[in-house]
């Protein structure tokens, strides 16, 4: 019996599953339909921390010289004083002359806009970009020192994007918080889901299961069969929800790489680059919500 104990019970897994055919069904249909909402709200929040990682700028201060040009020796000196304050991190400088070719290249599609200004009649002026770190209060007394006339002379106008950084940061949290909701949501409706399952196939194998104990069978060897339905169930479940996360991700994809304009606003990262993200992620959340619901019905029922 020993040699052919995991064959059977392997066997006895799977024709409970088919027995129940109609609650082992609704339970691949609920368990997907929540893996693949899970895994939506999971995609929006990789997607969103990638479009807010590529704003740099929210981390920089930029800093605009006065009307009248400083000299080499003059701008050599105020660099060396920038790079020295505290929690900056980095210190571009940006002459007139490349100010104006960058917003030529920016506006190449309208050369019109810019055609009457050259170097002698260039609107623009000397910038420091200015990439701090730290907490936002060390930013906070950077930008207050950088905006102290006394200190920096040089600067006509200093520019930050803490508040925008905050505010994103805020927003952020917010889509977090409500994801975290939702995913606990679902994995209880999945607990519960697997839970009923496994509690109607054992009241169906009720007779079966009394014979076994009788015959002295651990309570290990009987509660295997309903532990493996459970995560064959999950398995089934996790393959639909990645079919589905495949066919809509490469769908929306396509339609914002039709549409230029939006393309070149929202950036969403290639499902081929995070597809074994996803399937990780739908197989573990699975398998989890099975374990969880399973073991919790069985406990009930079968004294392992």
């Amino acid at each position: 019996m020993r040699k052919y104990s995991f064959s059977y019970l392997m066997s006895r897994s799977f024709k409970g599953f088919s027995r129940n055919g109609l609650m082992s069904l609704a339970s691949v249909l609920i368990l997907t339909s929540c893996l693949f909402i899970s895994g939506c709200f999971g995609l929006i929040i990789y997607n969103l921390y990638i479009n807010l990682n590529s704003l740099n700028e929210l981390n920089e201060i930029v800093c605009m010289c006065n009307y009248e040009k400083l000299s080499d020796e003059e701008l050599d000196s105020l660099y060396n004083r920038l790079v020295k304050l505290p929690h900056v991190d980095s210190v571009k400088f940006t002459s007139r002359e490349e100010a104006l070719e960058n917003m030529r290249e920016k506006y190449a599609q309208h050369p019109q806009v810019l055609d009457r200004f050259n170097e002698e009649n260039n609107p623009f002026f000397e910038i420091y970009t200015i990439t701090y770190s730290g907490t936002d209060q060390d930013a906070v007394n950077l930008l207050f020192e950088l905006k102290n006339k006394k200190e920096f002379p040089e600067f006509r106008a200093v520019e930050d994007k803490l508040e925008t950084a905050n505010t994103l940061e805020k927003l952020k949290n917010t889509i977090l918080w409500i994801f975290g909701s939702f995913m606990l949501v679902l994995i209880f409706i999945s607990v519960v889901i697997i839970m009923n399952t496994v509690r109607m196939a054992i009241n169906s194998r009720s007779e079966e299961i009394e014979i076994m104990r009788y015959i002295g069978a651990t309570g290990w060897f009987i509660s295997f069969p309903f532990m493996v339905e459970s995560l064959f169930t999950g398995l089934i479940a996790a393959v639909i929800a990645f079919l589905l996360h495949l066919i809509t991700y490469n769908y929306l994809f396509g339609l914002l790489a039709a549409n230029t304009g939006a393309s070149g606003i929202i950036k969403i990262v290639p499902f081929s680059d995070i597809w074994y993200f996803v399937a990780l992620g739908v197989l573990a959340l699975s398998f989890l919500t099975c374990y969880i619901g399973s073991k919790i019905s069985l406990s009930k029922h079968i004294k392992v």
